[in-house]
Formats: structure tokens, sequence, C-alpha cells
């Protein structure tokens, strides 16, 4: 054995840890000390290793992004607490359902055995009482698919029911069906009453909802073999040192302990780079997924025999599992699985009527029927028609009692949401399918169906870690920075906002809680009345067909304008409810992606800083930054730009003075926000009544009163936290070290047309938006109004009948031509024009109701033609980008770039396919998208132009977060608004100029040419646009060009 007294204990030596972190450094360094030992020691009478366990050798995506905050656990005191807060994350993205599930178990037990049902809300009675029974008719449904009972469909939908627990799948089903009934609007076009929804939609909702709880099984079931293999190691890696421990201290070990160390470095080899994960241990218990399904022959074939009918339906569900068979889950499977959980619903929800039958038994009717209705337009569609029949669509409806006893108050019972704020910082994006969220899965980009998306995205990841590029890193920083800024919810405006809600609403963005009253419409015709009191006798009515048909409309607009005041409640509710749950976390996180263009979005959807004037009012920075020496002023600025009424068009001094001279209001405002005559607002919030709400509502109508009361504010909540921060800094006595949380904003001047102007280096047009020194900021729609305004004079002189009609009518100002004027540059149409005409002067009272259309389009097609005029060289290069664009859709390729950050852009345009699902209810129609499909040419086309502005405006911010972020600033960008603290926004302020200046000073137009160029070589694209004068290097010295 001389050989092994020759070893170097250096070479021996391996790191002691505990057995349950082997992680690469130990496992390495054991490795080199076999392989080491394997070249000194040859035992040739050894018999060669047995094969070792197969595990991965590297982690799989899922335990990356579950492992990444690992590195920051210590045993800090910050360590600690990120360990804690690591598992609330999980909790919060994972245990949704199983918690609605278990609280269901627990009123059924208390209801059962206390008694004490009655004292649950309404809307958990009823969703208590609708469970056990839908558990029931789901566990049913399980067995015959099972035992494989012939009904339509169940051989496909029947293996995605078998792959979660009846109890999941109930309430998923209860709360996606009440979540969507309660829903206005949006995806349901046609809905325009509560207690309404599309089937198709709501089916493919549950699939939806089905498939990622499933997805968050199998993450589980992940790391329950990550957490055998790290078993696995820890046990070598113990025996190993053993091992190790026996040479150092007798200094040989048997032939059979040589051959077992070499045993030992060869699975440790196989095994791979294994992360310890201890904090995954209280994850991965429970049972797994397979064993669930391994104990279904058990509960439904008595123990008998397997046949091959059951073997083809358990292989389904296991390819149903398989997380690379991207085909399993498909808008058709989702479909049918939704459509038949929503047949039990139909089949087993109930809701008691007033009152009691016959024998003194509850009257329980169907709380949910399903019916067919005809299109809106009632017009025939050939890819949704018949024989000869016409378009319609499926409707859940629920039973006026259900909305009774569901209020919107209640509908936080019916909230599973699947993204809300993290409570750690989001996991760095590192892929394009790596990062934010810990378990669920999130993709960089926002995709629409689109698998040539996905790849581009896929070969940029590619170039960048092999080096042929920077690939999506400039992209991921910005994402990384925008997550990582710590938010908080600002707990005083939350509480007023809180007390509003509570007195009744109607004021600033807090809905009424209180319906309309809609008075029954008169009728037509001759009528009998009876009048009362002495004399009273019958009197003969005609109200006149007009008068009627008055009364009818204003019935219902009134009930629309109920229905759409629901939906605005249980907005309001759930935005309340997030800020409630998150009022006592001291920091919280908001992962971002970005949409197909490259704008960035918050993940989570209900409560951010994308928001309303109450979602910003209601979140501030977690991290405190001294105002210094002119944070303060800068805080004044915002108030002058919350307050608006002309103020936030002033130079930036005259807005510091307004918010001086108003000094005394603002510190009132913070102090007494329900002017309630109290000096705090604690005792504010304590003395607010009806009448007080009563006061907030005359005061928000009075603008004549001089009085800066935040009620009358353009974004009162906004305002207010604002009023709270310039007090807090006063009272605190020494406002330059006062430590702010509120985020300052600096905004753009009509931010397409910067640059728009920018490409086009078009001065004329640049000094209209800012790009340029001006003594006063320059109020482009101000601009386009007067332009407006003359030539309505001049044709209304001329006799044109709708300008007479329009100027007689209302004021032509900025507001009128402002909306139109700011999406022009993002691809509004004429159509779109004159409906924004359409409400503005409906706004102001407009009552010619036939003149109204043609009216609006006169206003739009003259706002369009003055902007175009103002902004030629904005309309040349919108052109171009639109012929450019035609030419590549003629080729039946859609249109694809690269933004200045890198991130490929493939326009999602095609033609749909509709595919018509059977199922137990009706035939569904199920939109697809896919790259086969051809393109649409005229949305290619129409649509480039603004994409292209939006992509380069996400460059621009993205730019700035990534400086900022060096710069150890907080920033969030609301796309053409960037914050920061009062204290930070002059610094803020030079870098976004300078990434202005350096976007532009790239080649984006002759860079985009050469690309199209080098993909179409076959097809003549037009030269690029004539370009002015404009110096970039202005932008620089432009006080307004953000403000």
């Amino acid at each position: 054995m001389a050989a092994e007294a020759q070893l170097s204990p250096d070479v021996l030596s391996i790191p002691q840890q505990k057995a349950s972190q082997a992680i690469a450094s130990p496992v390495g360094d054991l490795l080199a000390t076999l392989e080491t030992m394997g070249r000194v020691l040859s035992f040739q009478d050894t018999p060669p290793p047995p094969p070792p366990p197969k595990y991965p050798r590297a982690f799989s995506p899922v335990m990356q992004t579950m492992a990444y905050h690992e590195q920051f656990m210590d045993e800090t005191p910050e360590g600690k607490a990120l360990r804690d807060n690591w598992r609330r994350q999980v909790v919060l993205e994972t245990r949704a359902v199983e918690a609605a599930a278990a609280r269901y178990r627990r009123d059924l037990a208390a209801a059962v055995q206390r008694g004490e049902g009655a004292n649950l809300p309404a809307s958990r009675r009823l969703l208590l009482r609708w469970y056990a029974p839908l558990v029931d008719a789901i566990k049913e449904e399980q067995r015959k698919i099972y035992m494989r009972e012939v009904q339509v469909d169940r051989t496909v939908y029947g293996p995605f029911l078998l792959l979660l627990e009846p109890q999941q799948l109930a309430v998923i089903a209860m709360h996606c069906t009440l979540h969507a009934i309660m829903e206005l609007g949006g995806t349901n076009p046609e809905i325009v009453v509560p207690g309404q929804t599309r089937v198709t939609r709501l089916a493919v909702t549950i699939g939806r909802m089905i498939e990622n709880q499933v997805n968050l099984e199998k993450v589980q079931s992940i790391c329950r073999k990550h957490a055998k293999a790290n078993r696995e190691v820890a046990a070598l890696y113990a025996e190993g040192e053993d091992l190790r421990a026996k040479l150092t201290q007798g200094g040989r070990l048997e032939p059979e302990e040589w051959s077992r160390w070499r045993q030992l470095g060869a699975m440790l080899e196989e095994l791979g780079e294994v992360q310890p994960l201890d904090h995954l241990d209280w994850f991965v218990p429970g049972e797994k997924l397979g064993q669930r399904l391994e104990r279904l022959p058990a509960m439904w074939s008595g123990g008998g025999p397997i046949g091959q009918g059951t073997r083809r339906l358990m292989s389904a569900v296991k390819k149903a599992l398989d997380p690379e068979d991207l085909e399993a889950w498909r808008g058709e499977t989702h479909a049918k699985v939704g459509a038949a959980l929503i047949n039990l619903i139909l089949g087993t929800c109930t809701v008691d009527l007033p009152g009691r039958g016959p024998g003194g038994e509850p009257r329980a009717v169907p709380a949910f029927w399903h019916r067919l209705e005809l299109a809106a337009d009632g017009s025939a569609s050939a890819a949704s028609r018949g024989a000869g029949s016409l378009k319609r669509y499926g409707v859940l409806c629920a039973h006026e009692e259900v909305l009774k006893r569901v209020q919107p108050s209640h509908m936080v019972e019916a909230f599973i949401p699947q993204y809300v704020p993290m409570l750690i910082k989001p996991v760095p994006w590192q892929r394009h399918d790596r990062g934010g969220h810990v378990t669920l899965r999130n993709n960089v980009m926002r995709l629409r169906g689109s698998h040539l998306q996905s790849e581009m995205l896929a070969r940029a990841d590619q170039d960048m870690v092999n080096g042929r590029g920077p690939g999506l890193s400039k992209v991921y920083e910005a994402l990384n920075a925008l997550g990582e800024t710590p938010w908080q919810t600002n707990v005083p405006v939350h509480r007023v906002a809180e007390a509003l809600w509570g007195l009744g609403g109607g004021v600033c963005d807090v809905p009424r809680r209180m319906n309309y009253t809609v008075p029954p419409p008169l009728p037509a015709g001759f009528r009998l009345h009876r009048s009362e009191g002495p004399g009273s006798g019958f009197a003969v009515f005609d109200y006149g067909r007009d008068a009627a048909r008055s009364s009818r409309v204003a019935a219902r607009q009134l009930r629309r304008r109920n229905s759409e005041l629901h939906a605005l409640r249980c907005d309001m509710e759930y935005k309340l409810a997030v800020a409630r749950e998150f009022a006592g976390e001291p920091r919280f996180y908001y992962p971002h992606n970005v949409d197909f263009r490259g704008r960035a979005y918050p993940m989570h959807p209900h409560l951010n800083h994308l928001g309303s004037d109450l979602c910003r009012g209601l979140l501030r920075f977690a991290d405190r930054r001294p105002l210094g020496e002119r944070g303060l002023r800068w805080l004044y600025v915002q108030a002058a730009n919350l307050w608006g009424a002309g103020v936030d068009k002033l130079p930036f001094a005259e807005r510091a003075a307004w918010a001086e001279a108003h000094l005394g209001d603002l510190v009132r405002n913070a102090r007494d926000p329900l002017d309630t005559g109290a000096g705090t607002l604690d005792d504010s919030l304590a003395r607010a009544d009806a009448a007080a709400l009563a006061r907030l509502v005359e005061r928000a109508a009075d603008r004549e009163d001089g009085r800066a009361f935040w009620v009358k504010a353009e974004e009162p909540f906004q305002f207010l936290a604002t009023c709270m921060e310039i007090a807090d800094a006063h009272a605190s006595g020494d406002p330059a070290s006062f430590p702010s949380r509120l985020p300052t904003h600096m905004d753009g001047s009509c931010n397409g047309l910067q640059h728009y102007a920018a490409l086009g280096r078009d001065a004329a047009g640049g000094q209209a938006v800012n790009l340029r020194p001006a003594a006063r900021p320059q109020d482009v729609y101000s601009q386009i109004a007067a332009l407006v305004r003359a030539r309505v004079d001049r044709d209304a002189a001329a006799g044109v009948t709708h300008a007479r009609a329009l100027r007689d009518a209302t004021p032509i100002d900025r507001k009128l031509v402002k909306q139109t004027v700011m999406t022009s540059v993002y691809g509004v149409t004429f159509v779109g024009a004159r409906g924004q005409i359409t409400s503005r002067l409906k706004e102001r009272g407009f009552q010619d109701s036939r003149l109204m259309y043609k009216v609006s389009c006169y206003s739009a097609k003259v706002t369009l033609e003055c902007l175009m005029e103002m902004f030629s060289c904005a309309k040349d290069i919108m052109n171009w980008l639109a012929e450019c664009a035609k030419l590549v859709a003629g080729t039946g390729a859609t249109v694809q770039w690269t933004t200045p950050l890198g991130l490929p852009v493939v326009q999602p345009y095609r033609r749909t396919t509709r595919h018509h699902v059977r199922t137990l209810l009706q035939r569904l129609v199920v939109v697809e998208n896919n790259d086969e499909l051809p393109v649409m040419k005229t949305r290619q086309r129409t649509a480039f132009p603004p994409n292209f502005i939006h992509s380069v405006d996400s460059s621009h911010m993205m730019m700035t977060a990534i400086a900022c972020r060096r710069a150890g600033m907080s920033f969030a960008g609301v796309h053409d608004s960037f914050w920061t603290h009062a204290g930070d926004i002059e610094q803020m302020n030079s870098i976004l100029r300078d990434a202005f200046v350096e976007l532009h000073s790239q080649p984006l137009l002759e860079n985009l040419l050469a690309d199209f160029r080098a993909s179409l070589p076959e097809v003549e694209f037009p030269e690029l646009p004539k370009r002015g004068d404009l110096d970039l290097e202005e932008v620089r010295k432009a006080e307004y060009f953000f403000s």
C-alpha cells in the first residue's frame, strides 16, 4: 500500500458540509479526488461497478427557477426572512384551489356539526350549497369515464378530468362560473347585463384553469424527483465521507472499499449537480399525481383485471401529463373539458326562491340555465352557420336570486387569482421561458398563438448563450429592473378609498353602491287612469308614441348604467381586496413581461401602477429617499400636474407657485380628506358619514369656489397622495431630509409624435412636441384645436351646414381633439376618430342624434387633416411604413423586425380558423391561430406604423430603466410616463434625455429597410422619406421634453 502513502492530503481533502447540501463544489471535489485515485491506484481484480441510477444531469427549467433564491437564504435576518417569504410566495402561487376546497370542507363541517352555516356571507353559503352536490357529480362522471360508459366526447375530455381530484375540479368550475357571470364587457361585447356569459369563453377559461392546476401539480412532481435525487446524493456523499475519514485516520482501505469508492464516483458523476433545496422540504409531501392515478383501478374496478380499453385510457391520461407534449392541451381540449363541467353545474347547482312550497319544502330551482341567442347584428356568417341557420352563440344565464345573493362585496369569495404581487424579488429573466414567478410558467412575451415568434425568441437566446450576439440580454435587464422595484400599499390613501366605498361611493373613481332608480316606461296610446282622493274619477291620458319611446330609451339607458355599475363594483372589490391583503407587507414586487411589440406590463392585472388613478394612488415605493434640496419643488410640480385644469400646461416655476399658493388647501386635503372639520386623518375618517359624502360629491361638482380640494382634481387619488406627502414633508421640520416614498412622474408630450419627429428630424414638429428648448411648454393639442377652429370658421362662413352645427354646439378646444390627436400616431382609423368625437359631443349635451353622425364625421375629418398638415414629416414616415408593410404582406409573409434592444417582433395578424367543437351543451366555435394561415394583408399594413412606434417608445423606456437601475434609483415605467423618487427626478430627467438621443442617433429606419431588403430581396421597397434638420442634441436642453 505504498502508493496510498504517497497521496497528497490535499487530494483527499473534501470540504465539510451538511450531507443534505451536496452541491456542485463538494461533489466536484469528491469526483476530482476519485479521478486522481483512479490514476494512482489500479485494481485489476476489481469488478466493474453496477450501472448507476438514471437521473437528469442538469436542473429542469422549473427547478432552476425555484432554486434561484436559495443562494440568498443564509442565517442572517435577511436570509431567514427571505426563506419565510419564499414559502409564503409558493403558497400564493400554488395553493389557491386547495385552500378554497379546504375552506369548503371546514364550512360544511361547521354547518353540520355546529349549525354555523347561517353566519356565513350569502355568497359563501351559496357556493357551499353547490359544492357537495357538484363534487358528487364529478366523482360519478370520473367513474363513468373510467368504466368507459359511452357519451358524447367522453373519450376526449375524460382523460383530462381524471388528472385532478373532484374537489379541485368543483372549486375551479364554481369560481370561474361565478366570476364570469359577474363580469361585464371586455371579451363579452354582446353581454350587456350581469348574470350572463358566453359559454365558449367560460368553457375555455375553465379548461385553462384546470391546465394551470395540473401544471402546478407537475411542479410538485418535479420537486419530489429532485428531492429523491438530493437524498441519493446526500447518502452517497456521506458514504464517501466515511471512506475518506477512514483513509485519513488509518492510512489504508480494503480492496472492496476502494472499489466502492470508485463506484461512488461513477454514481455521483452520473447524478450531476443537484441543488439541496432545503427550503422545499415542506413543499413536496402529499400524494403524488402518479399515485392518484394508480389508485383509480382500485377505486372503480373492484381490483379486477384491467382491460385494453382501460389501458388506452390511462395512456391518454399519462400523455396529458407529459410536459413535452405541446398538443395535449389545445383550444378544443379546453372547450370540451370546460363544457363537461358546465353541464354538471347546470344539473346540480340550485337556488331557493323566497317562500315555501305547498308542503312547506324549499322551492329550489336551477341556479343557471343555457340558451342560444342570435348575434347582435343578426347576420349570417359562413364560418358559424349550418344549413341556412343564422349566427348564434350560447349563453349561460344565472337566476336572478343568484344575483341578489352574490353582491360585489362578496365577489372576493369567488376570486382565485392566478397572478398576485410577489412577496420576494421575481426570478430574473435569463431565457424567454425562464423568469418571473417561482412556480408558475411564465414567458417573457405574451404570445398570441405564434410558434414563429417563440422560435425567434429561442433563437435570440441561443445566440446570446453561444456568444453570437447580445440576444435578449438588454430586454431581460430592463424587465428585471422594473420587476425588482419594491412597492407598498399607500395605507393612508387606502383608508380614504375604503371609507368612500363604505359610505356609498359615487365620487372620484369610486362607483356608486346603489343602483339608479329605473322608472316604469310610459304606455303609448290612450289609457284610463283613476285619480285618488276626494272627487276621484277616471281620466284619459295619451302620452304619445314619441314620449313613450323616449321613456323606454331612458329606462334602457338606466338599466345599462346599472349593469355597468355592477361590473365596476366587482372591479372595485378586487382592487381593494388586493390592497387590503398586501397592506401589511413591507414590500412586494410586480414581475413584468412584454407584449409582442415590446411594451412592458406587470403580470398582476388587478392592482398595479398601469391601472386607473385609484390604482396608482393606492401604491407607493417601499424604499425611502430623502427629498434633497429640490425634491419638494418637484412634489409641488406633481401636485399641479395632477390637478390639471390648465395648470399642468404652465412652466415649472408657475406650477410650483400654484402649489405654494394653495399650500393651505393641500395640507387640509391631507389632514381632513373627508371634509369633516377634523384636524387629523384619523379624526376625519372617524367622523365620516353620509353627510360628509354628500359634501364631497357637491365639492367635486363645484369648480368655481377657488379651493384646491382634492376631489376636484383630474387625478384625485394621486393628487391626494401628493398632498399627504407634501404635508408630511412640511410637518417633519426639514423637508430636504424627509424620507419620501411617493412616485413622482415625468410624462412625455404626445410621445408618439415625439418619436416621429425624431425619426424624421422634423424641426417644426419637434418644436410642437417639446423636443427643442422653449420658455414655455408647447401644447400640441391646443395648437391642433386652433387649426381646427380656424378651418371650421372658414367652412361655416362658406355655408357648410355641419361646420355651423359643430361651431354652434360646442367650443372647439383641446379636449375635443385630444384623444384623436393622441391616438392618431397609434393607428386610429377614421371610424375610430369619429367615435371619439361622438363621445365628446355626447358629454357636452349634443342633443340632435340624427345630426350627431354627420357632425362627428366632419369633425374627425378636419381634425385628422389639420394633424397631418402640422406633422407632414410624420405623415410621410407613416405612409412609408405602411407601404413597406403592404409589400411584405403581398408576398404572403408577416411583417417582422427587431427592436433597438434586440427583441424580435412578428406581427400576429393572420386569418383565424374557426373549429366547430361538438360538446354536451352545444356546438362551440373555437378560434385558433397558427403560422400556416394566410396573413391579413390590410391589418398587416395598417397596424405596422403604430406597432413600430410602440416598439421604439418601449425601447426608450427600457433604456431609461436600465440606466436608472444601474444608478441605484427606483424606477417604474407606464409607457411614456417615467416614475422615480422626487429627490431623483433631475437625475432621471438627464438619463431619459440621454437615452432618447442615444436611441435616435441609431439609423433606425435605415436598419429596418436593410432588414426588409435582406429578407425579401425580390421586392422593390421604396426609398426612405426625406429628413429635416432637427438637431437631436437640442433634446438634452429641452426642459419640457418630459414634464
